[in-house]
């Protein structure tokens, strides 16, 4: 495969021999190469994969990185080919080996993929894979904490108590459970959770503790041990009355057939794409709080690029709660105070901020080459990461608010 891919393209990589059925998403390319996840999924799909690389570049963008945007994807189903994981990412690689070895496309943990599993696929095939790469598992966490902080800041800005909300969580997973720990932590009442096995309802609140114990001993199937329960429909949760609603499952679970019965005051967007274009705006025009998904869930993202450069987690965390919802709330005040639906906004931003990044990086003065050279040596454990991380900081908050 040549690595002169064209954006936007979705290429399909297939293998018969291997049961391989995949493609790989690229959006945009910065400085000759793309990032984004690399998911297993039984239903994954070319056009969903295609969205979500455009939440990519849109997420990096935002962010100030110097990174294109790119998604993955496998058919690829747990319960009936467990036994062929390794086989299928093994083929994947070996199919788009000069993209891998050119550090053209830079793959990631996704859903069904872990940073060990990828850093695995690239070895079978013979790439290198540089000291610091894919070592990051606190990506869920992450993500987590810019979505919380981003619903934080909307409720301020619509003077709403956390202390006093009911929250409903879709997706219990690595990201779902991390979200209902931290709203935990504010004082809201986790009032419904789902899983690919139904959802749980309780008008007092949910014992997260619980849930999270469930969830580290039964996975998605929690929803059936979880003592004193009430399982109700999935699709249900959305429609629950509650103030915030935090969707962390798949995308397009919200669209123009169920977005009229949302109650809820306020969205913070865990999963990508979860809501329809149409259903987002329409919830808008209701006067439905909503941070886009590339917004609210950039943390998976910020955090593990944070954590490469030597940033410890607590440092991280801190970052997000205080220099990230800055620009959340600035991006809420200036959508409300100029009348602009807050995605578009949001949007303008991103491509603003991405025609700079990409010109600075093919454009780059000696110091940025230089930088670059030190960056290689870092990737790959030859400058100390608490001298980095000393440095980094400074330049992810000038990255953060549009300084480039």
């Amino acid at each position: 495969m040549t690595s002169a891919v064209q954006p936007p393209a979705v290429i399909e990589v297939s293998d018969a021999k291997a049961g391989l059925t995949s493609w790989l998403a690229v959006d945009s390319i910065v400085d000759n190469h793309y990032c984004g996840g690399l998911r297993m999924l039984p239903d994954v799909s070319a056009p969903e994969l295609a969205e979500l690389a455009k939440a990519m570049t849109l997420k990096h963008a935002f962010l100030g990185l110097p990174h294109g945007g790119a998604k993955a994807g496998i058919v690829y189903d747990e319960e009936s080919r467990k036994a062929d994981k390794a086989k299928l990412l093994i083929a994947f690689a070996r199919n788009i080996k000069d993209l891998l070895e050119q550090r053209t496309y830079l793959p990631g943990a996704d859903m069904g993929t872990t940073g060990k599993e990828i850093r695995e696929m690239m070895q079978s095939v013979g790439i290198r894979v540089p000291a610091r790469a894919l070592r990051g598992a606190l990506s869920g966490w992450y993500t987590s904490l810019t979505v919380v902080a981003s619903a934080k800041t909307a409720a301020e800005h619509r003077g709403l108590d956390l202390a006093k909300a009911a929250v409903a969580i879709e997706g219990f997973g690595s990201v779902g459970s991390a979200v209902a720990e931290g709203f935990s932590r504010l004082g809201s009442r986790v009032v419904a959770i789902s899983t690919y096995n139904g959802t749980l309802y309780a008008a007092e609140g949910l014992d997260v503790a619980r849930l999270l114990q469930c969830y580290r001993q039964y996975g998605s199937r929690l929803v059936d041990f979880y003592d004193g329960r009430r399982k109700i429909p999935r699709e249900a949760l959305l429609e629950l009355d509650v103030d915030i609603l935090l969707p962390c499952a798949r995308h397009h679970s919200i669209q123009a057939g169920n977005a009229p019965s949302i109650k809820a005051r306020l969205i913070s967007c865990g999963a990508n794409a979860p809501i329809t274009k149409e259903a987002e705006r329409s919830l808008w025009q209701r006067g439905i709080l909503c941070i886009p998904d590339f917004v609210a869930n950039s943390g998976g993202v910020l955090g593990g690029t944070m954590e490469f450069a030597g940033i410890r987690p607590r440092d991280i965390a801190e970052f997000m709660d205080k220099s990230f919802s800055r620009q959340v709330s600035a991006l809420i005040r200036e959508a409300g105070r100029d009348g602009i639906y807050i995605r578009d906004h949001a949007e303008r931003i991103a491509a603003e901020r991405w025609r700079r990044v990409k010109s600075a990086a093919e454009n780059r003065p000696l110091r940025s080459r230089a930088f670059s050279l030190g960056l290689e040596l870092y990737r790959n454990g030859m400058i100390p990461s608490a001298l980095v991380g000393k440095l980094a900081l400074k330049y992810f908050q000038k990255r953060i608010e549009g300084g480039i």
